[in-house]
């Protein structure tokens, strides 16, 4: 084994070693994927065509001039000697210059306690030093705190993808956006955005900007106002929606547009039956060439508090949510769903699941199919006799409704059962295979001495398969979460943010 003090001495032979001729500078980058305990750690290079690299671990970050390479280094040289015990930390990139160095992880609790710190070197004088990568391994089905937190708060809103692998938070910190920098596990503030209100959506736009809509405003009512944010920029253009409406739908469709549909046009929010009021039948679509709102095709029944999910072929579903009965207007929860097609601009047949809800989650699928996940059952049979709201039956669901589109454009539900707990407003991730993270939620109950309702959030996550259907239970958070936001970050593990807490947990599949 070669010695510590004489590894990075002997850099420039091996790297001199693979190329024959020195090479132009260019940019040299390092990214991370895996790092769970008992795993495999891959670490995407991309530099130059044909070029010798090396990658160097380390613990301890330290600005360190390598003389002999003339390059400085992010971290302290004293662990160098190790890339020579893994094969693939020393090589050479191939024709389009990318290389996958490989190392396993032990499993061993002990390297959870440590962040490890990596950087490559390549080239052949001149020699160039890439980005730092930052790891924290974790073992598998587990949350941990994130290894940096959020300046502000993040308590929803949504995600849009910036360079180098890197996302911004964007809604949920008032008007203040956030970068995560997902090589270094950090975080920056990036400029104003525009706060989203309870109820309201964020939907990120084919060309990278991000559209909000809706919501509450600060006098507890539901509000037409819309917004653009320009991540590169970081400028935000104010709009207006057609119609105001909170607890709707929006949803990026194949042709780049974004389908708007129902919500509620006011409540008050201080008595929740005004909530069974105002429920909407119209739709509109926003278009982002022109920053417009038009109007769009009335939905064939009333619905607010569903769910709204792009689907591979760009049609929107539109599934579940409080609705009311046509003609005689009741209230009633829905257990249908309908797909809307951009392309006709219209809303097809209805498709039927097991169990009408709303206030669930949706999200579609690695394979294509979309899972609603839980959400709450209301039975309004003897409220409509005594208009007394103790009379309301609420219940929480605890299976999901996988929908899967069929022959000539038709679509079918199954059911799955078994989640841990019933589930309304939990979050959901996709995972590899046609899977999914569940994660959090509340109960909800009624205090029938005070009439009033009562949200019990819970810690607990699952994860659903496919094959066979079902649900395994996993770790659960550091605390409970109500109306969580999860982002699947680009290193394969899974950010959970909000819902109460205002730190950030990364569940590690």
């Amino acid at each position: 084994m070669m010695h510590p003090g004489r590894s990075l001495r002997l850099l420039p032979l091996a790297l001199a070693a693979a190329v024959a001729a020195p090479l132009a500078a260019q940019s040299l980058t390092l990214d991370r994927v895996g790092g769970a305990l008992g795993g495999t750690l891959t670490l995407p290079l991309q530099g130059q065509p044909n070029e010798a690299y090396v990658v160097v671990l380390d613990i301890v970050e330290q600005s360190t001039l390598i003389p002999s390479l003339g390059v400085t280094l992010d971290i302290t040289d004293q662990l160098a000697w190790l890339s020579y015990s893994v094969p693939s930390f020393v090589g050479v990139t191939n024709g389009t210059g990318s290389a996958t160095p490989t190392v396993g992880i032990p499993n061993d609790p002990f390297f959870s306690s440590l962040v490890f710190r990596f950087q490559a070197i390549a080239g052949n004088n001149p020699y160039r030093a890439s980005n730092l990568v930052r790891l924290t391994a974790q073992a598998p089905g587990t949350f941990v705190p994130a290894l940096n937190q959020p300046s502000v708060p993040i308590l929803g809103g949504g995600t849009a993808v910036a360079p180098n692998n890197e996302l911004l938070f964007i809604g949920g910190s008032g008007p203040v956006a956030q970068r995560y920098r997902n090589r270094t596990e950090d975080w920056e503030l990036a400029g104003a955005s525009f706060g989203v209100g309870l109820l309201g959506q964020t939907t990120g736009l084919a060309d990278g900007r991000v559209l909000f809509t809706g919501g509450v405003d600060l006098t507890g009512q539901a509000t037409n106002a819309a917004a653009i944010y320009d991540p590169v920029t970081q400028t935000t253009t104010t709009l207006t929606m057609n119609f105001a409406r909170a607890g709707h739908g929006a949803s990026l469709m194949g042709n780049g547009r974004v389908l708007v549909t129902g919500g509620l046009q006011a409540f008050d929010l201080a008595n929740p039956l005004t909530l069974l009021t105002g429920i909407q039948v119209t739709s509109e679509i926003f278009d982002p060439v022109t920053n417009t709102f038009t109007p769009g095709p009335n939905m064939l029944e009333a619905r607010a508090l569903h769910t709204s999910t792009t689907l591979t072929n760009g049609q929107v579903l539109i599934a579940g949510g409080i609705s009311l009965l046509p003609i005689v207007s009741i209230p009633t929860v829905s257990a249908t769903a309908y797909r809307f097609n951009p392309t006709t601009n219209s809303f097809g047949l209805p498709a039927f699941f097991s169990g009408a809800r709303f206030l669930h989650t949706a999200a579609p699928l690695s394979n294509g199919r979309v899972l609603l996940v839980g959400g709450l059952t209301l039975d309004f049979t003897a409220f409509l006799t005594s208009g007394q709201i103790t009379d309301l039956v609420i219940g929480t669901r605890t299976d999901c409704q996988m929908f899967q589109t069929g022959a000539f454009g038709f679509g079918t539900f199954t059911t799955a059962n078994g989640m841990q707990v019933g589930r309304a407003g939990a979050a959901v991730a996709p995972l590899p295979n046609g899977g999914a993270l569940i994660a959090g939620g509340f109960q909800l109950t009624l205090d029938i001495p005070n009439s009033t309702f009562v949200a019990n959030a819970t810690d607990t996550a699952d994860v659903f398969r496919q094959s066979p259907l079902g649900f395994t239970p996993t770790g659960s958070m550091a605390a409970p979460r109500l109306f969580p936001t999860t982002v699947n970050l680009p290193d394969g593990t899974i950010m959970v943010v909000g819902g109460g807490p205002t730190d950030a947990e990364i569940y590690q599949r």
